[in-house]
């Protein structure tokens, strides 16, 4: 491994953790006000709103674990379950902005005066989500390593 792309996967793997860890505790601590977050986008049915603001905190929680602390194939799955979750969070915003509804995205504060979604959260994802299929990549090859060639 290059002496560049060690260090690189490492930042990779704290900063998507970080964010995810950091972005679960008020979801955690306050799963009623998540619902209201969740509720102000206006997409799911209500439903399932209360179901999504009281288990996706905890799949933030777990897949920021393994991808901190996890061996590989663990690792892989969280990174590709974060990366699966910013590409929903992504289309949710941008739906909301090209409906015009102003909502924060309640990704680190559940209270309804927090900033409002805007382009810089879609930038923001779309740079998550390069760092965790990075994460994923590394983390998969590592896990199920390329047989050597045979030999004829």
């Amino acid at each position: 491994m290059s002496r560049v792309r060690t260090p690189f996967l490492w930042l990779a793997r704290i900063a998507v953790a970080a964010i995810f860890l950091g972005a679960c505790i008020a979801k955690i601590r306050d799963p009623e006000l998540f619902a209201l977050a969740v509720n102000r986008y206006r997409i799911l049915p209500g439903e399932f709103v209360n179901l999504v603001a009281i288990v996706l905190p905890w799949i933030e929680l777990t897949s920021g674990l393994a991808v901190l602390a996890a061996p590989a194939r663990l690792r892989a799955a969280g990174a590709l379950i974060i990366a699966g979750m910013l590409g929903v969070f992504t289309i949710a915003i941008s739906l909301n902005l090209l409906r015009g509804i102003e909502a924060s995205c309640g990704c680190f504060s559940t209270r309804a005066d927090a900033a409002v979604s805007d382009g810089w959260n879609l930038v923001r994802n779309g740079a998550l989500i390069w760092l965790s299929l990075a994460v994923f990549l590394d983390a998969f090859r590592r896990a199920f390593p390329r047989p050597p060639p045979a030999t004829p």
